[in-house]
C-alpha cells in the first residue's frame, strides 16, 4: 500500500521536473555594472547592486567556468583511463593468443616430425613377412594333404 502511494508521488514529482526547469527565469548576459555614489541617480533603469554583490556575481560567473572545465578535465581524464585499461587489455589478450598460437604450431610441427619419422622409417620387413607367409602355407597344405590322405601314413 505505502509502496503504490510513495510511487504514485514519485512519479508526479519526476513529471513536474521538466516544468519546474522550464519555469526558472533565463540568466541575464551582457549587463552592465556602473559604480554609483551617494544619492547619484542611475544612468539606467534595472538591478543595482553594491560593490560586493556586484564582486561576488562576477567571481561566481568565473568560479562556474572555472569548475566545468575542471569537470569537464575530469571526465575526459576518466574517459581516457577507461580506454587506456580496454586497450590494454586487449594487448594481454592478444599476446596471450599470439603466445598459444605459437605453442599449437609447435607442437604440431614436432607431431608432423615424429610422425613423418616413424612413415619414413627404413626398416621395413616385409620381405620377411613374404617369405614367412610362404613357408607356412607350404606346411599348412603339407598337413592338409596328410590330415585327408589317411593312407599316405
Amino acid at each position: 500500500m505505502w509502496n503504490k502511494i510513495i510511487s504514485t508521488i514519485i512519479v508526479f514529482f519526476i513529471m513536474l521536473m521538466p516544468v519546474m526547469a522550464m519555469a526558472l527565469p533565463p540568466v541575464p548576459t551582457g549587463g552592465k555594472i556602473t559604480g554609483l555614489r551617494y544619492n547619484q541617480k542611475a544612468p539606467y533603469s534595472g538591478v543595482l547592486l553594491n560593490s560586493i554583490a556586484a564582486a561576488k556575481l562576477l567571481t561566481d560567473k568565473n568560479y562556474s567556468e572555472e569548475q566545468w572545465k575542471l569537470k569537464l578535465q575530469y571526465e575526459l581524464a576518466k574517459q581516457s583511463a577507461r580506454l587506456s585499461l580496454t586497450i590494454e587489455s586487449h594487448k594481454a589478450s592478444y599476446q596471450a593468443l599470439e603466445k598459444k598460437h605459437t605453442m599449437l604450431i609447435g607442437i604440431k610441427d614436432n607431431e608432423i616430425e615424429r610422425l613423418s619419422k616413424i612413415a619414413s622409417d627404413t626398416n621395413d620387413y616385409s620381405v620377411w613377412w613374404a617369405t614367412g607367409g610362404v613357408i607356412v602355407g607350404i606346411g599348412l597344405t603339407i598337413a592338409v594333404v596328410y590330415a585327408v590322405q589317411p593312407g599316405l601314413k
